[in-house]
């Protein structure tokens, strides 16, 4: 990735099914940064967040977490528009063979 795109908008799209784990976090870190989908995770939170109900069990607080509902799952086809940072690039270039940017 080019340095001259910091702080522009990039629109980011999966071509590829990565081949890694590692490739399938990064690209759903990078893609998380969407206000789209970052307002979702901010709304399953908030889900989360009024169905914790701990409750006393053998003197201590006893709870059921959620586990964390991930509607990104790196697979083809997600797109997302992030800002162009340069975590974001490094990121980017990392899992470049996987991605479209536009």
């Amino acid at each position: 990735m080019e340095l001259k795109n910091i702080g522009r908008q990039v629109t980011i799209k999966i071509v590829k099914q990565p081949t890694s784990v590692a490739a399938v976090k990064t690209l759903v870190r990078v893609l998380s940064k969407d206000p789209g989908h970052a307002a979702e995770n901010k709304r399953l939170k908030g889900i989360r967040h009024r169905n914790y109900a701990p409750r006393r069990r053998g003197g201590r607080l006893y709870s059921g977490r959620q586990i964390k509902l991930r509607r990104l799952r790196g697979e083809i086809g997600e797109t997302g528009t992030v800002i162009a940072t340069h975590d974001v690039l490094r990121d980017l270039d990392s899992v470049r063979r996987f991605i479209e940017l536009s």
